[in-house]
C-alpha cells in the first residue's frame, strides 16, 4: 500500500506531540519551521496539520496558529461522522480486533427490535454479539440485529470484520439514529469488559438507515465510559 508524505510528518508530528517536545496548549512553529524541522514542503506540512486536526491532535485557530491538544486515552464516538467501530480505530492508528460471542438467527425478538426495524412476523434477524478490543483492551460490547436477507452468507469469521463493509458492498448506510444512556454495567457484562461490576457505562440504542430511510441495523453497545466519549453536533432550529 502506497504511504503519502504527509501522512508520514503528520505520523512524526503527532510522535512528537505525544512525547512532549510541543506541550499541551503550546502554539506549534510557523509552516516554515516545521518545514525545516521535517525536511519536507509548507504544503505538506499543511496536509500533515490537518490530518492531525481531523484525529483531534492539534487545533488551529485562523488568527493564532495552531496548538497542541491534551492527549487522551479516550476515544470520542461521532467525531469523523457516522463510522463504524473498526474504522475509527484505525484512524487513530489503534488495532482494532473483534471477539464473536454469539451469531444465531431470531424468528422471535423484543419489541424495540421488531419496531426499529420494522420487521414482519417471523422474519430471520441475525442476532450478533461482539466484544471489541483495542490493541486487545476490552472497550465496547455489542448486540447488533440484521436483518438476514441483509447478508444472507454472513458467518463467525466474517463477523469479526467490519459489518458496516459487509452491508455495503450491496447497501449503503446514509446515516443512524443514536439514543444514550448512562448505566452501570451489570457482573457479567464488567466482567467481558475487565472493569468492577457497577461501572459506569454508556448504553447506545443506534438504529442506522440506508439511503432512502430503511432501517438495517440495530445495535445495543455497552462503551466503557472510562475510554468513551460522545461527539455530536446539534443544530438550532429557527
Amino acid at each position: 500500500m502506497k504511504t503519502y508524505l504527509y501522512l508520514e510528518v503528520a505520523d512524526q508530528l503527532q510522535g512528537d506531540i505525544d512525547a512532549g517536545v510541543y506541550g499541551v496548549h503550546q502554539k506549534l512553529p510557523s509552516e516554515n519551521d516545521l518545514a525545516a524541522r521535517y525536511q519536507t514542503s509548507r504544503l505538506t506540512i499543511r496536509k500533515a496539520v490537518d490530518v492531525l486536526e481531523k484525529r483531534q491532535v492539534v487545533v488551529k485557530d485562523r488568527n493564532r496558529g495552531t496548538y497542541a491538544l491534551a492527549t487522551t486515552a479516550k476515544i470520542s464516538s461521532g467525531a469523523t461522522g457516522l463510522a463504524g467501530f473498526t474504522e475509527v480505530a484505525k484512524s487513530l492508528h489503534l488495532e482494532p480486533t473483534t471477539q464473536v460471542l454469539k451469531l444465531h438467527v431470531l424468528t422471535t425478538y423484543p419489541k424495540a427490535i421488531k419496531a426499529g426495524l420494522r420487521l414482519e412476523t417471523a422474519e430471520p434477524v441475525w442476532q450478533i454479539e461482539r466484544l471489541r478490543l483495542v490493541d486487545r483492551e476490552p472497550m465496547t460490547h455489542e448486540q447488533i440485529y440484521i436483518p438476514r436477507k441483509l447478508l444472507p452468507e454472513l458467518t463467525a469469521t466474517k463477523a469479526q470484520g467490519s459489518l458496516y463493509d459487509l452491508i455495503e458492498t450491496h447497501l449503503a448506510i446514509a446515516y443512524a439514529s443514536q439514543e444514550l444512556e448512562a448505566i452501570q454495567l451489570d457482573e457479567p457484562t464488567a466482567k467481558l469488559l475487565t472493569v468492577a461490576p457497577g461501572s459506569a457505562a454508556f448504553l447506545a440504542h443506534t438504529i442506522a438507515f440506508s439511503v432512502d430511510g430503511f432501517p438495517i441495523l440495530y445495535d445495543d453497545s455497552n462503551y466503557r465510559s472510562d475510554k468513551y466519549t460522545f461527539h455530536n453536533i446539534l443544530y438550532r432550529h429557527h
